[in-house]
């Protein structure tokens, strides 16, 4: 083991299981993810933490020459991943980021490129977790990760699916460095849903996501792409980083 942290006594197979479904329908924000962080998959690709198969699919698609591995903590999740993907040049596998055994059992200098959306929060020592994800990547090959921003924004939200922390730049880029990588590049993202998630979590305290607004936000997607554009992304509810070996 990593450390002493036992997911399941926050988890309990994602209590955030709910918030998971709702985000699947928000296909506008889904598609503007992927452009984010589509500059950074290449070759061979490892996806931590594939969850329903949002981006999954994406990758898969994008990627037909490229061998596809698909992981994720949560047992359930790895089944509907199995059944979901059946057929397609797509390997699916545990892995539990404070597990070293999960890492040895899906291999070492193994891929060219690592993406890992909304994970390493989840991880408690994540300077951890991201040296081994460093040892899985081949010579050169880039670690993509999204994560949670601004610590003010830190509720009940984050609680209930298991978030140890929300992340800054500057500690982000630090942990990163520590652990051997180059950072290629970074900077916030999704602007717009600082308000929704401040509004739900830090004033309503309400741990579930409203699919209401959730549905309004998706269609406002367009619009907060061209005004992050303009603001050269300064500030977001989230951060993008691309990091190398």
């Amino acid at each position: 083991m990593l450390n002493n942290f036992n997911p399941s006594e926050i988890l309990s197979e994602y209590v955030g299981h709910e918030n998971l479904e709702t985000a699947t329908q928000r296909k506008n924000f889904t598609k503007w993810v992927y452009e984010a962080i589509f500059s950074g998959l290449k070759g061979d690709i490892l996806e931590v933490g594939s969850g329903l198969g949002t981006f999954s699919e994406h990758i898969i698609r994008d990627f037909p020459d490229s061998s596809v591995t698909l992981s994720d903590i949560s047992l359930s999740y790895i089944q509907n991943l199995k059944e979901k993907f059946s057929g397609k040049n797509v390997t699916v596998c545990k892995l539990d980021l404070n597990v070293q055994e999960d890492y040895e059992n899906i291999g070492y200098e193994k891929f060219d490129s690592i993406i890992a959306i909304n994970v390493l929060e989840h991880v408690k020592n994540d300077e951890l977790a991201l040296q081994q994800l460093y040892k899985m990547l081949r010579k050169n090959g880039i670690l993509t990760v999204l994560v949670p921003a601004n610590k003010f924004l830190y509720n009940v939200i984050d609680k209930s699916i298991g978030h140890w922390r929300r992340y800054t730049k500057n500690e982000l880029e630090t942990k990163i460095k520590n652990t051997k990588f180059g950072v290629e590049k970074m900077f916030s993202f999704n602007m717009l849903g600082m308000v929704g998630w401040y509004v739900n979590g830090n004033l309503c305290k309400k741990a579930v996501i409203n699919k209401k607004a959730s549905k309004v936000f998706d269609k406002l997607v367009p619009v907060m792409k061209v005004v992050e554009k303009i603001l050269q992304r300064r500030i977001g509810l989230s951060i993008i980083c691309y990091s190398k070996k």
